[in-house]
C-alpha cells in the first residue's frame, strides 16, 4: 500500500469517526470502506483502527455478531504484533458484545483477561470494573453492581476521558435507580450530563435522559417523565440499545398512567428490537414488563405467558457457575 492509499485509509477512518453521531449511516459506509482496505495495509495500527472503527459502527446498528467479527480481525493483528494496550481495548470491546448477547461466562472470561495482563491501560481496567458491575446488575445483585461501579469511579482521576467518566456515572445512576435511591440517581446524572455533552456523545446524553425520566416517574412528575423521553428520542439516531431502553421507559410511564394499550405498543416494540439485536437482558426486562401490563388489563393468559418467558430467560442468566466466575473475577480485581 503506497502513501496515498495509507492517507486515504486514515481519512476514511477519521471521517467515519467524525460522522459517527452526525450521520451514522454515512459513518458505517465509510468504516466498511476502510475495512476493505485494511487487509492490504502494512501499518498495523492503522489496520487495527480500521477494523475497530467498523466493528464499533456495526455494534451501534445492533449487528453484534458482525461487529465481533470485525473486532476479532483487529485483535488478530494486535496479537501478531504484541500490541498490548490495543489488545486490551479490543478485549474489553468484545467482552461488552458478549455481555449484550447474554453470554456472561464469555464476557467474564474476557474481562478477566483485562485484569491479568501487564501493560493494559487504566481505561481497560476501568472497563473491567464496569463490566463486572453490569453482570451483577443483570443478576439483579444491585448492591454488588454499585460497589464495582464505585470502584471504577475511584480509578478516574482528573484529567480523564470524559466519555468513559460519563459511562461510569450512568452505570452508577442505573444501580441507584434499582435501589430506589433517586436523589443519588439525580446527583450522578447531573455530574454525567456535562461530561457527555463535552464528549459529544448523544448516545450517553440519551441514556441520561432516560434515567432522568425514571427519576421523574418515581417522584410522580409524569409530564416531566414524558418530556425527558421525548428529548432522548430526539437525540437518537440508530443506536439500537438506546431505542430499546427508551421504549421500555415509555412503557413504564404509560403503565403508571394506566394507558395500557400504549404501554403494550411501546414494550412490544422494545421486545422486537431486543430480539433482533440478541440482547438477552433487555429481552427479559420486556417480558417482565409485559407480564405486568397484561395483568393490569386482566388478560391472565398473556400475563402468565410473559411471566413464564421472563422466568425462563432469568434462569438462563442466573447460573451458579456464572456467579462463581463473577466472584473469582472480583477477587482478582481487588487483589
Amino acid at each position: 500500500m503506497h502513501p496515498g492509499e495509507l492517507n486515504a485509509l486514515a481519512h476514511l477512518i477519521s471521517e467515519s469517526e467524525r460522522l459517527t453521531y452526525l450521520d451514522p449511516h454515512a459513518a458505517l459506509s465509510l468504516a466498511e470502506s476502510a475495512s476493505r482496505l485494511a487487509p492490504a495495509c502494512k501499518d498495523t495500527l492503522l489496520a487495527i483502527s480500521a477494523w475497530r472503527c467498523y466493528g464499533t459502527m456495526l455494534f451501534a446498528f445492533g449487528r453484534i455478531p458482525d461487529g465481533q467479527h470485525a473486532m476479532f480481525k483487529a485483535l488478530t493483528l494486535a496479537d501478531a504484533e504484541d500490541l498490548v494496550a490495543e489488545r486490551g481495548e479490543l478485549i474489553q470491546e468484545l467482552a461488552c458484545a458478549y455481555y449484550t448477547q447474554g453470554d456472561y461466562d464469555e464476557a467474564i472470561a474476557y474481562w478477566a483477561d483485562c485484569i491479568d495482563t501487564d501493560g493494559f491501560t487504566l481505561s481497560t481496567r476501568i472497563h473491567a470494573y464496569i463490566g463486572l458491575g453490569q453482570v451483577y446488575y443483570a443478576h439483579e445483585r444491585y448492591e454488588m453492581a454499585l460497589q464495582n461501579h464505585l470502584d471504577a469511579k475511584a480509578l478516574i482521576l482528573p484529567p480523564f476521558d470524559t466519555d468513559l467518566h460519563s459511562r461510569v456515572l450512568i452505570n452508577l445512576a442505573a444501580d441507584y435507580a434499582k435501589l430506589g435511591r433517586f436523589d443519588d440517581v439525580a446527583l450522578e446524572l447531573d455530574e454525567a450530563m456535562p461530561l457527555a455533552e463535552a464528549a459529544g456523545n448523544p448516545e450517553y446524553i440519551g441514556e441520561i435522559l432516560v434515567y432522568r425520566s425514571a427519576v421523574a416517574l418515581a417522584r410522580g412528575q409524569i409530564a416531566d417523565a414524558h418530556t425527558f423521553l421525548d428529548q432522548a428520542v430526539a437525540m437518537r439516531r440508530v443506536w439500537a440499545w438506546g431505542e430499546i431502553s427508551q421504549n421500555l421507559a415509555r412503557g413504564r410511564v404509560y403503565l403508571f398512567e394506566g394507558r395500557l394499550d400504549e404501554a403494550l405498543t411501546a414494550v412490544h416494540t422494545a421486545l422486537l428490537r431486543a430480539d433482533e439485536m440478541g440482547t438477552c437482558h433487555k429481552t427479559f426486562q420486556a417480558h417482565h414488563l409485559l407480564a405486568q401490563i397484561y395483568q393490569r388489563k386482566g388478560n391472565t393468559n398473556q400475563a402468565e405467558y410473559f411471566h413464564r418467558r421472563y422466568q425462563e430467560a432469568f434462569s438462563r442468566i442466573v447460573r451458579s457457575g456464572t456467579y462463581a466466575k463473577l466472584q473469582a473475577l472480583e477477587a482478582r480485581l481487588n487483589h
